[in-house]
């Protein structure tokens, strides 16, 4: 058992995050923790989490404020670190430009935490909102000098000193390529990362933030051809409606991640080739069942490679039972299906989902393992359990069936049902014909 948090693998990549700005915690965030009321036992609760859970707790991210915000927000944390000789692996440097803060009392809240972060190893620096990025330098090269320094994250929000900012943002990311420190996270802005940068072609994970046009993100990520996962965000127009060809290739990417999107980015998909896709998160904001039937009809029709995917996360979509049983038909290898953040099914009964005409096999996956259902008004229980117990007359039993072992299909069973914020968890449902 882990010890210290320097002493957790380097493969476990859990996080625990400390939101030291809202009073609120989120339903999402359970486990974080408010800064007033918590800060004195920051330390003694990491070295409490690690030793009795390294599995779940190996990295710890700390948000630093403006101190016209928490006037002792910096000082104490860094006491109770070391105090407790424990180090976070990750730093984050947040600003409130964007509020009305001023960056001055940010930057010289920093380089006074400058001998706590020259005297640790940190894997993951985030900037965010930070003001004046020269104020930053001595964080920088120190950092650039860890050999362990896998994530690197940076967000200005607006059109602050841009071009200088991206000089800088370069600078950063070059001298990283050049003393090799294999970066495997990078989050940036679009149109502060140059196209084809050496960086593209060696980073598994990536997150653009303020995507505003299709046609930078295919320009940043064309080269990318070791990308694993890929995130987008507010992707708006940029491409011609009426050339869905596709004009990038992402070999390696495995999971797409769109859920931060506002708009629906249907273009953007029908422009990528990706052979290799296991994971696929969207979801569609204010968008009336009838759109959203076609949108996802369109979609899972006319793109190809979407039949290999595995996961599916769907967010505040509104579908009819149609079209919901439709997409399900059209992926045959899916094994984990999640419905959440309000996302509504229109069903044509008040009691059950409408079942598929007898005889029509192979509608639903007979490897879905896993489905989840959070806040969605309009899905019942019983509309839940119609979609479970129907898969069972897709699967013909062994007697009625002259066929080898080899050529049976594989035995139908749903894992888990997850239905979030209700009392409904049913394990290992066994639906074999």
């Amino acid at each position: 058992m882990a010890k210290s948090v320097n002493e957790l693998p380097e493969e476990i990549l859990g996080m625990v995050f400390f939101e030291f700005v809202n009073q609120e915690v989120e339903p999402e965030q359970r486990l974080s923790l408010p800064f007033p009321r918590r800060l004195a036992g920051v330390c003694h609760l990491w070295k409490e989490l690690v030793e009795e859970n390294s599995e779940l707790w190996s990295r710890i991210d700390v948000r630093f404020t403006p101190e016209e915000r928490f006037p002792r927000a910096g000082k104490p944390i860094r006491d109770e670190i070391q105090r407790a000789k424990q180090s976070p692996l990750a730093l984050y440097i947040h600003g409130y430009r964007s509020r009305g803060y001023s960056p001055d009392p940010l930057t010289r809240d920093v380089l006074a935490l400058y001998d706590l972060v020259k005297d640790h190893r940190w894997r993951a620096l985030s900037i965010f909102n930070p003001g004046h990025l020269s104020s930053f330098q001595p964080i920088f090269r120190h950092m650039l000098d860890n050999p362990q320094m896998c994530r690197i994250s940076f967000f200005q929000m607006g059109a602050v000193e841009l071009s200088y900012e991206a000089s800088i943002t370069h600078t950063l990311v070059q001298e990283a390529l050049r003393q090799n420190l294999g970066i495997t996270h990078l989050v940036v802005q679009a149109d502060l990362l140059e196209p084809s940068h050496p960086l593209l072609q060696v980073v598994p994970h990536l997150q653009l933030l303020q995507t505003y046009n299709a046609t930078t993100v295919l320009d940043c990520v064309k080269e990318a051809t070791s990308l694993r996962s890929l995130r987008l965000s507010d992707i708006h127009g940029g491409l011609e409606r009426d050339d869905p060809t596709p004009t990038c290739t992402l070999p390696e990417l495995e999971r797409l991640d769109l859920r931060a999107c506002r708009q629906f980015p249907k273009l953007l998909i029908l422009k990528l080739d990706l052979p290799n896709i296991q994971s696929l998160v969207f979801k569609m904001v204010n968008c009336k069942v009838k759109e959203g039937d076609e949108q996802l009809k369109s979609l899972f029709w006319n793109v190809s490679w979407l039949r290999q995917i595995e996961s599916l996360t769907l967010e505040e979509v509104q579908i009819s039972e149609e079209t919901l049983l439709f997409v399900l038909r059209r992926l045959p290898l899916l094994a984990d299906l999640t419905l959440a953040s309000r996302a509504r099914v229109s069903c044509r009964t008040t009691k059950t989902l409408s079942l598929p005409p007898e005889g029509r096999r192979g509608w639903l996956s007979p490897l879905l393992e896993v489905m989840r259902f959070g806040d969605c008004p309009r899905l019942s229980e019983s509309d839940v359990m119609a979609l479970v117990e129907a898969r069972v007359r897709d699967v013909p039993s062994a007697a009625s069936t002259s066929t080898t072992t080899e050529d049976q299909p594989p035995p139908t069973r749903l894992r888990m049902v997850i239905w979030e914020g209700r009392d409904m968890v049913r394990r290992g449902v066994n639906l074999d014909g």
